[in-house]
């Protein structure tokens, strides 16, 4: 495990403290109250000793039993760890004996294979943990496991021939969205009220979506390990907002020598939850990018923006004046050089060839476009995404947040958005940023930015609304966060497969 300084100690401390003073959600029953509470009221339940991490661990793996045949959310078995670790006293932290679900991708577990949805990986055992898990650890949760991801966390979709395809749990015909389909699955299905996610291009905030669950994406470098030229950051995915911003009170601070991340706020998070946020002036953006929006997502926003003008927000339509064929380019040769970048040294290290038996027709694709590129076309990208930073950080000199989908669709059927024969970069992308258009400018600008689960589609899927903010701006958009889910409740909205295991 990785050091932790007495400050950090300090800190899970603080927020143990606060998070068991909060109001608890449900009465003290395991296998009836399950459904209705929070990591922050099972954790409140531990605390007053009303029951033991062992029977929260055995009510997660008995749901899991329930719904993974049917799901495919799964991807790695922790099972007998999770029974040693809590064989063990465990660390006194906000979450102490939760259970809890690692994302199959880009994440250490000392002793464990993390796949990354690959053939390539599946053997590969962690030396030590990272450092966001060390942080998880100290916070008191019990790991069990690891989620389905696809390939490398390469689509918006989980689907994928490692790991086999996920399924949405309101709906077995379509998309979880992905990367982090099988940690939103888990937490909509109640195998664990709180799971860890990466977002690189919408990975935690597109599944949040789809499975109707709430999705953080802190700004860049708040939270240890980012990736991908800062792209990607690592969170969790749950249930009520208070969950999410007790996390992040727990896990967030600087890597030391980490490019991201020096001196952004570390706390404060779960206090902006408690108190509505003052008359902010919100930009409603349905014009950037130019894409199709499905008449139910359309229908979703726009009752989001009155919903928040109600509470007395300023909302009105506006736009940054992005060029997204110039972002998009921008992005593609990132993903792609940092892609080959990785190969190329996974080849060199273990000193065989990678075969095409080892990767996805898609990631060859991928591999090889990196491979193609020049290095003066990799530092222009890395400019044009700094320029992107900043042409955001003007637009938030006038908004306090930004008001879009998620998606341009809800949750597209299984197949819909998948790589296919014959793919190019630019025709793979094009197809799924059809459906997954809005999120990643986010990623690359390193802005905070949520998946709010307000809506319902016709069809009975999901529907969240995404809200974003200037960057270090975490708790405005907690506070935000906090005052819809009082305002328009979703805590018990569940999806039919938990209604079938009750008949």
């Amino acid at each position: 495990m990785q050091f932790i300084n007495r400050r950090r100690v300090l800190q899970l401390a603080a927020s143990a403290a606060i998070a068991r003073a909060l109001p608890a959600l449900g009465k003290v029953s395991v296998s009836t109250s399950w459904d209705d509470a929070d990591a922050t009221a099972m954790a409140q339940w531990v605390a007053r000793g009303d029951v033991h991490p062992r029977e929260l661990l055995e009510q997660a793996l008995a749901r899991l039993r329930q719904v993974n045949p049917k799901l495919n959310l799964l991807a790695q078995d922790h099972i007998e760890i999770a029974f040693q670790t809590i064989s063990r006293e465990l660390p006194q932290g906000p979450f102490t004996g939760i259970p809890f679900l690692l994302k199959d991708l880009g994440i250490q577990l000392a002793g464990t294979v993390t796949s990354g949805g690959s053939t390539l990986m599946k053997d590969i055992v962690a030396k030590q943990d990272s450092i966001l898990v060390s942080r998880y650890k100290q916070a008191g949760v019990v790991i069990f496991g690891k989620t389905n991801t696809p390939e490398f966390g390469m689509a918006l979709t989980t689907e994928g021939r490692h790991l086999g395809d996920c399924r949405n749990p309101w709906n077995s015909h379509f998309s979880t969205g992905g990367s982090s389909g099988g940690a939103a699955a888990a937490v909509s299905t109640g195998v664990v009220p709180i799971a860890h996610g990466t977002d690189g291009g919408g990975s935690i905030r597109v599944p949040a979506n789809h499975c109707g669950v709430f999705g953080f994406k802190p700004t860049r470098g708040l939270t240890p390990g980012a990736s991908g030229a800062g792209m990607s950051v690592g969170h969790v995915l749950t249930r009520s907002v208070r969950d999410s911003a007790i996390m992040l009170e727990a896990t967030a601070g600087y890597e030391m020598g980490a490019p991201y991340g020096a001196n952004l706020p570390k706390t404060g998070f779960l206090a902006a939850t408690m108190t509505p946020p003052k008359p902010l002036r919100i930009a409603l953006n349905v014009s950037e990018p130019a894409v199709f929006l499905h008449p139910d997502v359309k229908r979703s926003v726009y009752a989001a923006a009155k919903l928040l003008q109600s509470l007395g927000h300023e909302v009105e339509e506006a736009a940054p004046g992005i060029d997204y064929e110039w972002l998009n380019e921008t992005q593609n040769t990132l993903m792609v050089s940092a892609m080959a970048s990785w190969l190329d040294y996974i080849e060199a290290t273990r000193g065989l060839l990678i075969s095409e038996s080892d990767l996805e027709p898609m990631s060859h694709m991928i591999w090889r476009t990196g491979k193609s590129l020049r290095g003066t076309q990799v530092a222009a990208a890395l400019e044009s995404m700094h320029e992107l930073g900043r042409i955001m950080g003007r637009f938030h000199r006038r908004y306090d947040a930004v008001l879009q989908p998620v998606t341009a669709t809800p949750a597209p059927p299984l197949g819909t958005i998948t790589y296919r024969d014959g793919d190019d970069l630019d025709s793979y992308t094009d197809r799924f940023k059809q459906v997954a258009a809005f999120t990643h400018l986010y990623n690359m600008t390193g802005q905070p930015s949520m998946s709010v689960p307000l809506g319902m589609s016709a069809n009975g899927l999901p529907i969240g609304v995404m809200l974003s903010a200037a960057v270090a701006n975490d708790a405005l958009l907690f506070a935000l966060a906090a005052q819809l889910e009082r305002a328009e409740p979703w805590f018990h909205r569940r999806p039919p497969i938990i209604q079938e295991l009750a008949v």
